[in-house]
């Protein structure tokens, strides 16, 4: 087979998952019957996104491929009609772990919902009014902390070589970070909060003790006595000499 440019690959690939498109009516396109299922152009894309890069390309350009593909999802859809006509699906084992799946998804996604509600209301308020370190904040920065930046490195630093090994960006990430502490604290003050520290002490102790099967207890060495006994008659005969 004739290898391909990296590059030829990639923009093969991104013509082709263009050509599949976002497109809702494209996606509704039946592409086979499997008795009263159907395999749409949607449930296609998703499965190739769960290709390798190399692969896609053979779906998207091989017919050959792209056939034996489709024959991929209709062995996984005959196969999962079959498991429903068992009434697999209302055994309750798979069901208490579809209820703990469905649990996680829905802790996932209100996870991200939270970082996205996070971090919306920051860039309302701090984007724009935090400036990247002038070279006067720079220096200063690097005088006063001199000793504290040789502590971390190892070494004694040049200004220069601080700021090539990063100081300037860790600088600008320290503002952010001052600046969302003074805005989180702003907030606190107006908050009424009260804490547990009883309780968080112990869910810590909890969530600090490691489940048995996860210990791995270093067995002691245990020399046979065999070779023991070989050691102690060594050690006589080189005395005996």
């Amino acid at each position: 087979m004739k290898k391909l440019n990296l590059s030829v690959v990639i923009a093969l690939l991104a013509l082709s998952m263009a050509a599949i498109g976002c497109n809702k009516v494209s996606e509704e396109v039946v592409l086979a019957k499997v008795n009263r299922s159907n395999i749409t152009t949607a449930d296609l894309k998703k499965q190739m996104e769960e290709l390798s890069p190399q692969m896609q390309l053979a779906v998207t350009t091989d017919p050959k491929a792209r056939k034996e593909f489709l024959e991929d999802l209709i062995g996984i859809e005959v196969v999962l009609q079959e498991a429903k006509r068992q009434g697999l699906d209302k055994d309750a084992e798979y069901k208490k772990k579809q209820d703990a799946l469905k649990k996680e998804l829905e802790r996932r996604i209100q996870e991200e919902a939270k970082n996205e509600l996070f971090n919306t209301l920051l860039k309302k308020e701090l984007l724009g009014k935090i400036k990247p370190p002038t070279d006067e904040e720079v220096k200063e920065y690097y005088t006063k902390n001199r000793a504290e930046i040789k502590k971390a490195t190892g070494k004694d630093m040049t200004q220069k070589q601080a700021e090539e090994k990063g100081l300037k960006n860790y600088i600008y990430q320290k503002k952010q970070r001052d600046a969302y502490l003074e805005y989180a604290n702003g907030l606190k003050a107006k908050a009424k909060i009260t804490m547990d520290e009883k309780a968080l002490e112990t869910a810590v102790a909890a969530l600090s003790q490691a489940p048995a099967s996860t210990l791995q207890l270093q067995q002691p060495t245990v020399v046979p006595a065999a070779k023991e006994e070989k050691k102690d008659e060594k050690k006589k005969e080189e005395k005996s000499k």
